[in-house]
């Protein structure tokens, strides 16, 4: 019998294809050294919120918006490539389940991975799964709380090089309250 400590393991069928645009912001984005951003892809209102703070995230020096689908299943990509050689990987996941987290710790190492709970900023909506549950626009505000957190902790906790520097332990930085 399984116990719930082993790892899964996910076969994915190989691609020669490469996405034109990933290839070049992915070979772009390893040459200027920006940090990868990526977030829960989950369908419920808590990975809504993780990818719209994601978004805004990555939208600030020296971040990037990193795709998950092309790390995850083309591993010859630009994209793939760019992610396993930064230093450092932003992570917004959108709830304690850490799927994202569970998945990158393993492919790119904890030491690699600055994680972010998004739930656990905004404690609310879990009795929701529907995005549309939520107001579009109150959707975007709490996101934009979320990322003003996760960028307020990663200033917080930078070297001088302005680079989020890897939190030695646990591996999901802690998020002050405002």
């Amino acid at each position: 019998m399984k116990t719930i400590d082993e790892v899964l393991t996910l076969e994915v069928t190989n691609t020669r294809k490469r996405c034109p645009i990933g290839e070049k912001v992915g070979g772009r984005n390893l040459e200027e050294k920006k940090i990868p951003v990526l977030s829960c892809e989950g369908a419920c209102i808590r990975g809504e919120i993780a990818r719209l703070a994601a978004n805004i995230v990555a939208k600030e020096e020296p971040y990037r918006r990193a795709c998950h689908g092309e790390l995850l299943s083309v591993p010859q990509s630009a994209m793939t490539e760019w992610v396993k050689k930064a230093e450092k990987t932003v992570l917004i996941d959108g709830c304690f389940l850490r799927c994202q987290g569970r998945i990158l710790e393993n492919l790119l190492g904890k030491e690699n991975l600055v994680q972010f709970d998004a739930l656990s900023i905004y404690k609310k909506y879990t009795d929701r799964f529907d995005i549309e549950s939520v107001p579009e626009e109150e959707r975007k505000q709490t996101a934009q709380l979320v990322a003003d957190r996760v960028l307020t902790a990663l200033k917080e906790d930078s070297d001088v090089a302005g680079k989020p520097s890897v939190p030695s332990s646990p591996t999901l930085v802690p998020v002050p309250d405002k």
